[in-house]
Parts: C-alpha cells; structure tokens; sequence
C-alpha cells in the first residue's frame, strides 16, 4: 500500500515537470532575498511563506491563528491586523479605526501586549482550527534550544524561512490520501525539521493531526506524509537539489554535499488511539532515497491542559534510546 503510493508520486511528479524549473526559481530568490527584521512579539508566533516572503510580509498568529500581518518596507515597519477574525476569536478588534499602523505605535504596543499576556491562557479561546493549535504548539517545543528549556524532544529543530515558521509548498494534493497533481495549488508540509541521528543530520516530514480514529488512521496519516517525502526526496535529486539541502540543512554552518544515499525520516503526529497502525518501517527505493517510517503520539490530558506541554510515546522515540 505504501510502496504504492510512493510510486504514484513519482508518476504524477514524473508526467509533470513544470514544478522542477518553479522550485529553482525558488530557491534562487530564497537565497537572495534580505528582509529587514523585527523584534518577534511575546506570545505570537511568526509565520511566512515563499509568497509573502517575496513581498516582505509576515504573519502573526497566536496558537496557530492569524491575528495579524508584519509588513516590511524599506523604510518602516507596519501592522495589519486581522480585525474580522480578532473580533471574532477574540471579541476585539484591538484597532478598530486604522486598517495599518506603524509597528513602534502606540496602537500596535497595545496590541502585541495583549496576546503576550494572555500566552498562558490560550486554551479560554474558542480558535478556528484545534489542529493549527496543536501544529503550532509542536514547532514551538521543537524550536526550543535546549533541555534547559524543557525540550521533550531533543537533536530536532524545524526548518524556517528567516528564522520564521512556515509550510513548504508542494505540487500535490495528498488529504484524501490519493495523491494528485496540483502545480501551485498543491498542499504544504505541516512541519518540515532536521533531525540528528548518531551524529548524522537528516530531514524529516511530519503530518500532524489532532484526532486519531478509524476514518483518519494513523496509517492513512502516513500516506499523506509519504507523498509530501516522496517530493522532497525528488527535489532534492533535481538540478536545484544540492541548493535545497543546504536550505535545509541551515546556512548557518558550513554544510556538507548531499550524499547519493537519502535518509528521510516519515513521522505522523497526533494524539495516542487504536487505529490502523504504519509505523517502524523502512521502505527503500533505489536511486532515490529510504523512508523511515515512524509514529510519534503525544498525551492528550497532558496537550489539554493548556501549558504547552507534551508527553510523547511512539517507534519515533527509538531513535533517542
């Protein structure tokens, strides 16, 4: 089934190369662009994406959802808010006479105060998406430093664009767990990490889901997070491949050449069930790379007691003992 699968990526990936030339672009303008910077705000997170990347804009967003927009020009900093849907999750639209202010204002000090206060108390809001929520705590943890930090997980960061979180685009649909061509319409990697591994870095998929049960199993996740691998183990073997992996693999130290030999770790998240199982496999593909295959399920009681937390359990955890 999983082998399957991964051939149908290929094929799709295959009978259509469009997405190869577009992602060389990409890249290119990635390792070109220089945005200015701002000080990241207590309690939001910062978002971004190779489209709002291009135009200087970053997004603003409290426990996975929006709140507002960071809009860099060359000379000055403004903010955006979401207003409709701050009055919405929120009951306030914070800025309610201005559609932008000016980042060091008055307004927008107001305004990034309230979300830092209440970043204890995120779970009093009713948000949009409980799966963002859960996304979005994820990279948070993953993104800690150190175990001084309280990391539960160690040897693990998520990729980021300009030290933003974001979603690598893909040129597939994979949600109905049957993959499809999209060109640019296709769907993103929930987090996209480096892990480390007997001393050795390697990249790793990771679809992240809020529910398990039997009409989205654990092994229906797995298929989702093989497509999205499948294609990065494809661009990475692309004329633009090499300029990936350094992006990858982070332009703060020198990075080695990619090896022949991928190593792509395939890791579902989502909280512990009964349902179908994939997990503790590898699964190798000639000339192209070998999929590890894992699940990593965190406690619910624990996540739902709103404080950030995780409790891990899963064949992922092997790969720390």
């Amino acid at each position: 089934m999983m082998e399957n699968n991964i051939k149908k990526t290929l094929e799709l990936l295959n009978n259509d190369l469009e997405w190869e030339e577009r992602y060389a672009k990409y890249i290119t303008y990635l390792e070109g662009k220089q945005s200015k910077g701002f000080k990241k705000p207590e309690g939001l997170s910062v978002y971004s994406s190779i489209s709002k990347y291009k135009g200087s804009t970053y997004d603003l967003r409290y426990d996975g959802q929006s709140v507002g927009l960071v809009v860099s020009r060359q000379d000055k900093i403004s903010l955006r808010p979401q207003k409709e849907a701050n009055l919405k999750y929120f009951n306030d639209s914070f800025i309610k006479d201005k559609e932008e202010v000016d980042w060091h204002s008055k307004e927008a000090t107001e305004f990034r105060r309230y979300f830092r206060d209440h970043a204890k108390n995120s779970s009093k809001f009713n948000l949009k998406s409980s799966e963002h929520r859960v996304e979005n705590r994820l990279l948070r943890e993953f993104a800690k430093k150190t175990r001084a930090e309280n990391k539960s997980l160690t040897n693990i960061q998520p990729i980021t664009l300009n030290g933003c979180f974001f979603q690598l685009p893909t040129p597939l649909k994979a949600s109905n767990h049957a993959p499809s061509y999209a060109k640019q319409y296709g769907g993103g990697i929930d987090i996209l990490s480096r892990i480390k591994i007997n001393g050795k870095s390697r990249i790793c998929v990771m679809e992240v889901k809020d529910e398990n049960k039997d009409s989205e199993s654990q092994a229906q996740a797995m298929e989702q997070a093989l497509t999205y691998a499948t294609f990065i183990a494809t661009l990475l073997k692309s004329k633009s491949g090499q300029e990936w992996w350094d992006f990858f693999m982070g332009r703060g130290s020198k990075t080695r050449k990619m090896s022949t030999l991928l190593d792509i770790d395939v890791v579902t998240i989502m909280p512990k069930g009964n349902s179908e199982e994939f997990a503790d496999k590898q699964i190798r593909f000639p000339n192209l790379a070998t999929f590890h295959c894992h699940s990593l399920y965190y406690d619910d009681s624990v996540f739902n007691k709103g404080l950030g937390e995780f409790k891990f359990s899963g064949s992922f955890l092997e790969h720390w003992k």
